[in-house]
Formats: C-alpha cells, sequence, structure tokens
C-alpha cells in the first residue's frame, strides 16, 4: 500500500517537476535539482555517448537500518517515487529514466555507498 502511495506520489510530482522538460538534459537538470533538494550529494556527472549519468551518495542509505535492514529506506522506499517519474517520463516524454541503482554495477564506481542514475531518449525514438 505505501508503495503504491509512493509510486502515485511520485508519478504526480512528475508533472510539476518536468513541467516543460522534454530533453535529456532538461530532465536531468531537473532531477539533479530534486536530488540536491532533499538532501543527495551528486558526486559526479558523466555523459557516455547519448546517456546523461548522475552519481552521488544517498543519505538515508541507513536511516531504520537497525530496525529494517540495510538500504530499506533509500532503495526500497524511495524508490518507488522514482518508479514514479519512470512510468510519467516513458509515457509523456518518451525518455527512458534509469532510477538510481547500487553503483558496484559499474567498473569505475565501486563504492557501496554510491548509487547511479540515468536518463537517455527511448530506445524506440532513438532508433530511426
Amino acid at each position: 500500500m505505501l508503495e503504491r502511495l509512493l509510486h502515485a506520489f511520485g508519478y504526480a510530482f512528475a508533472h510539476l517537476l518536468f513541467f516543460r522538460a522534454a530533453s535529456p538534459d532538461t530532465i536531468v537538470r531537473r532531477l539533479r535539482l530534486a536530488y540536491r533538494l532533499v538532501g543527495v550529494r551528486i558526486v559526479e556527472t558523466p555523459r557516455v555517448d547519448e546517456v546523461r549519468r548522475t552519481i552521488f551518495l544517498c543519505p538515508y542509505r541507513n536511516l531504520a537500518a537497525d530496525r529494517f535492514g540495510e538500504k530499506w529506506l533509500c532503495h526500497q522506499k524511495l524508490d518507488r517515487v522514482d518508479d514514479g517519474y519512470v512510468t510519467f517520463l516513458r509515457r509523456h516524454r518518451d525518455i527512458d529514466y534509469q532510477r538510481p541503482q547500487c553503483c558496484s554495477d559499474l567498473p569505475y564506481c565501486d563504492d557501496s555507498e554510491y548509487c547511479y542514475s540515468e536518463v537517455s531518449r527511448s530506445k524506440a525514438q532513438a532508433e530511426p
């Protein structure tokens, strides 16, 4: 139930956050602003081909970890808000937003306290 509410909140908030934003660059700027507003410290912002990547430190990573487990708030609850963004961007902007993931998937970003997200044009629109 809580996860559905968080997803709905993310989807509704995305209408405001991404108002008049259509390009990947504009969307990335707005996402980074949203990250900063909730206390996320952005570490690096590389561009890999047509993908805009944001590497950041999640300040809520261990909040309530003793009761609910490591990454409970940051990766199990707050990600539902990001899922709302994913749904909105896919439906209304043809943008592929890969919500925050553990940095251990990247060869140069193996520190477990970091996460990354990616934004690009959707594959269907990017291919001629």
